[in-house]
């Protein structure tokens, strides 16, 4: 019988995922709305996470919960605010005609910033 995801391995992932997002312990406790040490005590595995602060944590480090439950590596970049607005404005353009002018125009932005 193979065994479920533990506290320690939710708690290494979110380490790793908090610290690709460039985020502190301090910063993310205060995201979660706990102290640094119980993020130290989540990381740990020292202290198993409730449903409502797991959710609490994928929603600071922007990542679906199910992360924290798979066997394989969290896949891709983490957005910074920024890409993120960007992203989803992007998303929002219907015509593919105009998506390929707001291509250009960053491609063209890119290469005067050189």
């Amino acid at each position: 019988m193979e065994s479920g995801v533990t506290s320690r391995d939710i708690g290494l992932r979110i380490k790793a995922l908090r610290q690709q997002a460039g985020l502190s312990q301090e910063k993310l406790a205060e995201m979660v709305g706990v102290t640094f040490q119980q993020v130290q005590k989540y990381e740990n595995g020292q202290t198993t996470l409730n449903v409502t602060k797991l959710q609490l944590i994928a929603q600071a480090l922007k990542v679906p919960v199910a992360d924290f439950f798979t066997s394989a590596p969290t896949q891709g970049v983490r957005l910074t605010d920024e890409e993120d607005r960007l992203l989803q404005a992007f998303r929002k353009v219907k015509s593919g005609e105009l998506r390929e002018c707001i291509l250009t125009l960053v491609g063209n932005v890119n290469r005067r910033a050189r």
